[in-house]
């Protein structure tokens, strides 16, 4: 039964196929059901075709034109975009050059013979084209400023940590040499002290020694060495005496005279 109905849609769509034909009707996207069956039903061929059948074919027509239609849509877009991609080419290569505060209006003439000017036919899309243009040469503008910007602050952000890198290392050279300065004058210091400890040791001893030899000599010469010598002085003291008592006794006698 059901291979039957098949056979049936088969052959019945051929039927409307050729109809189609010689009424010189192709069904668009869109074309409506009700215009469909008019051109159908203008034959005496349709009068034994089946109504479903009639309306199965009608969809099955309707897809192969939608299928066309997309495709067709996807050929313009590829044209469009060449065609786009060369008004823009010829918009980059303007001399001199396009500014970002352009105004369409203000360039337009440069271009009138131009064939990708020509290529575009509608006004409207020409404008949408350059509008295009210009918003990417603002995007391209201010990534290179922002690339140049952070490219500088890269630089700084390097030149600083190379500067505080090394000027660490000078801290660290200097806390060295400041280090071994400083070990040397606690060295040096103690090597001095060490030796003006020594050397105050031993000029104390050497002091001591010539303060016992000053004793010595000191008591030697304040004590007569021998008893002659003692004796001595006993007896030029007692004449001493004597000759003062004999210029006395002479002074009394002078008076007397």
């Amino acid at each position: 039964r059901s291979s039957d109905l098949k056979a049936r849609y088969h052959d019945e769509k051929k039927i409307i196929k050729d109809i189609l034909r010689d009424k010189a009707f192709l069904v668009e996207v869109n074309t409506s059901f009700e215009d469909f069956v008019t051109v159908i039903s203008s034959t005496k061929r349709a009068t034994t075709l089946d109504a479903g059948n009639i309306k199965l074919a009608f969809n099955s027509l309707l897809e192969k034109a939608e299928a066309r239609e997309r495709e067709r849509e996807k050929e313009e877009a590829r044209k469009m975009k060449r065609k786009e991609s060369l008004f823009k080419s010829m918009l980059k290569q303007a001399a001199p050059p396009i500014e970002v505060d352009a105004v369409w209006e203000d360039i337009r003439d440069k271009f009138i013979k131009e064939p990708a000017f020509e290529d575009i036919t509608l006004e409207s899309e020409r404008k949408r084209i350059f509008k295009d243009y210009i918003h990417a040469l603002e995007h391209e503008c201010q990534h290179h400023h922002f690339k140049n910007k952070k490219h500088s602050k890269k630089a700084k952000k390097h030149h600083r940590k190379r500067s505080r890198s090394r000027s660490g290392s000078e801290s660290e050279d200097d806390d060295d040499t400041h280090s071994k300065k400083k070990r040397q004058r606690s060295e040096s210091k103690s090597g001095s002290e060490h030796s003006s400890t020594e050397g105050s040791e031993k000029s104390y001893k050497k002091s001591k020694k010539h303060k016992k030899k000053n004793k010595k000599r000191r008591h030697k010469s304040d004590s007569p060495e021998t008893d002659g010598e003692r004796e001595k002085e006993k007896k030029e003291k007692e004449r001493d005496r004597d000759r003062e008592k004999e210029k006395d006794n002479e002074k009394d006698k002078a008076r007397q005279r």
